[in-house]
């Protein structure tokens, strides 16, 4: 009996020092906010639950998917510390500061990458605009005009100022309602520009979307970045080489460097050095007579 008893006490402490099955792989949250990149509400659910499912594969955890619609949801969960992984618009990346760590670039038709464009119904400049509605996705509040002034429009021209900044959910919303005629103009990814819709001035190239990890879940990423494999539309990550996204959070928050003023190369002035040193080589100048021979348009005074 004593030896039956000593089996079980045995049994029972090696079962309570030997981790459950569930707290062995522990379970992941993968967030999806893109509403700038994808311009498809549908798209983007479906890319999150495959590429959900690459992540449990590559990370061996199991990995739930959870679309975003808006930012202030997608903000929420992340300070709620309920998102291990994200794919988010660059924009939005850097909003978060350091709570997400840019981990991979996600390449769209080979860029990782791409240009903003103001677009409008009517042919008219930017310039035009001044005091008409711009449709713009919405982000972080204060962040927005920033981006459009400091990044879009790289400081030439203070958006807040000279636009009616109008915030919308998505790419879709803004132009709906620049077909609608709710607003003169919208700021949409060029690649996204409908046929019809004039580009009235695009941008230079701006960090597309980008994945990142939460709590520490970065290292997991970088470790099995190589296994993990390319979901459609986007191709294979690109890891993050550099500081160009510490780059593009330092413009939209400050701006662009103040331009240095273009100096115009004066022509080199030649000296005769002979008619220096030889005095004899000095040769008379005489005055012009020809503003002598001009005819004075001023009549004589009678």
């Amino acid at each position: 009996m004593t030896s039956l008893r000593s089996l079980f006490l045995g049994l029972a402490l090696v079962c309570a020092g030997a981790p459950t099955a569930g707290a062995a792989a522990k379970k992941a949250t993968l967030g999806v906010f893109l509403p700038t990149t994808l311009n498809d509400g549908q798209q983007r659910f479906q890319y999150a639950e495959a590429l959900a499912a690459k992540l449990s594969t590559a990370t061996g955890r199991v990995t739930a998917p959870k679309s975003f619609a808006r930012y202030e949801d997608f903000s929420k969960a992340v300070s709620e510390g309920t998102i291990d992984f994200a794919v988010v618009d660059s924009w939005a990346a850097v909003q978060l500061g350091n709570k997400a760590t840019p981990v991979a670039l996600a390449p769209l038709s080979g860029e990782t990458s791409q240009r903003w464009a103001i677009v409008s119904t009517s042919k008219r400049s930017v310039k035009d605009l001044a005091g008409t509605r711009l449709a713009i996705v919405k982000g972080a509040g204060a962040a927005d005009p920033k981006f459009v002034t400091n990044v879009v429009l790289a400081g030439d021209l203070d958006a807040k100022k000279h636009f009616k900044l109008t915030p919308v959910p998505n790419v879709e919303s803004a132009l709906k309602m620049l077909e609608a005629k709710g607003a003169e103009a919208a700021l949409v990814p060029l690649a996204h520009v409908p046929q019809g819709v004039k580009v009235l001035f695009s941008s230079g190239k701006v960090p597309g979307a980008v994945l990142v990890g939460m709590r520490g879940d970065s290292d997991d990423l970088k470790e099995n970045l190589q296994k993990l494999e390319a979901v459609a539309p986007f191709g294979a990550f690109v890891a993050v080489q550099g500081k160009e996204l510490d780059d593009f959070g330092r413009l939209l928050q400050r701006g662009p460097p103040a331009r240095q003023p273009v100096l115009v190369e004066a022509p080199a002035l030649r000296v005769d050095t002979k008619a220096l040193m030889e005095p004899s080589a000095l040769q008379p100048v005489l005055p012009s007579f020809a503003d002598a021979l001009d005819v004075s348009a001023e009549q004589p005074d009678e």
